[in-house]
């Protein structure tokens, strides 16, 4: 007998045969690339503790794209964003963190475009110079760890980052030559608070598109390269604490974004008149050098000044009264030098002025 379907009967069997295809699609097809997922599994082994389970998710039957937490992909389910920091959750009233050390086979996640493992100050060993592979990385987070060793030369490779914080560590040793010849992108770097030695390379000046620079606290020496006069986009330049020495490079006039500098606790012996052209400037530290000679009168030309130091040097003479004419001038400190005669009145009365210090010695 030939079975004749009703209207409702074709519905159901078709609404059956859609749930039967589906159910095969989902369970048969994984979003997740095989490469990217037994790169990341790599990566968690490595973690020799995770007492917050910040990688409790990370497993291996289900869907690293969709199921693991701190990691996104791009619609062809490759990893494009790897995110698991640590810190303290002030929310949470602890501190989250993971210990043991970074896997090379993070580098096999070759369209990788954001890595951020900071935090942690449990993460040790070096950094992998497999990492300089990841020709789409545009943003690389280390900070707060305590890893060791030099910066990979491979990472001159990674051409499109725009931001790389190694900030808070124990690398040591030179920075690679052209390790910045071809970040041309690159807006944000960090290398404070390490024990990195060795001159500046003149290969900063490849970082045409640089915002702040942040190298103190480390052991650098040497001039500053002349190369820094490249950066027209710089706002922000910290070389405090290091041991630089030299003249502060007349190029440095050509940075007109520049809003902060500081260079305190090295060893400069010179100030150079052209430092005026760097009209923008508001905050100017030049304490604890071994600057020479009279203040230069262009220090007055800086009328956007809020903030100026030059406490433990070796300046002499005069205080210039053309200092008169930094009318937001908040902090004006003098000290310890060998500064002579008698203060202006029209610099003690500067209009904004709230701490002024010309004491020779600390009390």
């Amino acid at each position: 007998m030939a079975f004749i379907a009703n209207a409702k009967t074709s519905s159901f069997l078709v609404l059956i045969c859609f749930i039967t295809f589906s159910s095969l699609h989902i369970t048969t097809t994984e979003a997740c690339h095989a490469t990217d997922r037994a790169a990341l599994l790599d990566f968690k082994s490595k973690i020799s503790e995770d007492p917050y389970g910040l990688l409790q998710t990370w497993d291996l039957s289900t869907d690293c794209c969709t199921k693991w937490e701190g990691v996104g992909c791009d619609s062809n389910g490759r990893v494009v964003r790897l995110v698991r920091t640590g810190g303290y959750f002030r929310y949470q009233g602890h501190f989250e963190f993971m210990i043991g050390t970074i896997s090379p086979s993070l580098g096999e996640l070759e369209f990788l475009s954001w890595l951020n493992l900071g935090g942690h100050k449990h993460l040790t060993g070096k950094i992998p110079p497999e990492i300089g592979k990841l020709s789409h990385l545009t943003t690389l987070y280390l900070y707060d760890n305590k890893l060791e060793g030099s910066i990979p030369a491979s990472f001159q490779n990674l051409s499109k980052l725009k931001f790389l914080q190694l900030n808070d560590n124990l690398l040591s040793g030179t920075v690679p030559t052209n390790v910045f010849q071809h970040m041309s992108s690159l807006s944000q770097l960090d290398l404070s608070k390490n024990q990195l030695s060795g001159r500046i390379p003149s290969s900063i000046g490849k970082l045409v598109s640089l915002q702040t620079l942040d190298f103190k606290q480390n052991r650098f020496s040497g001039s500053i390269p002349t190369t820094i006069g490249f950066l027209q986009k710089l706002s922000f330049l910290t070389l405090s604490n290091n041991q630089i020495s030299g003249y502060i490079p007349r190029s440095i006039s050509e940075l007109k974004s520049l809003n902060v500098v500081y260079l305190s606790n090295n060893k400069l012996t010179g100030i150079p008149a052209f430092l005026s052209n760097t009209a923008p400037l508001k905050v100017l530290m030049l304490d604890n050098n071994m600057l020479t000679g009279n203040l230069p009168d262009s220090l007055g030309n800086l009328t956007k000044l809020i903030t100026l130091s030059v406490r433990n040097n070796r300046f002499t003479g005069k205080i210039p009264l053309i200092l008169s004419n930094l009318i937001n001038l908040r902090t004006l400190d003098l000290s310890r030098n060998g500064l002579a005669g008698s203060i202006p009145p029209a610099v003690i009365n500067i209009r904004n002025l709230m701490q002024f210090n010309v004491c020779p010695t600390t009390s």
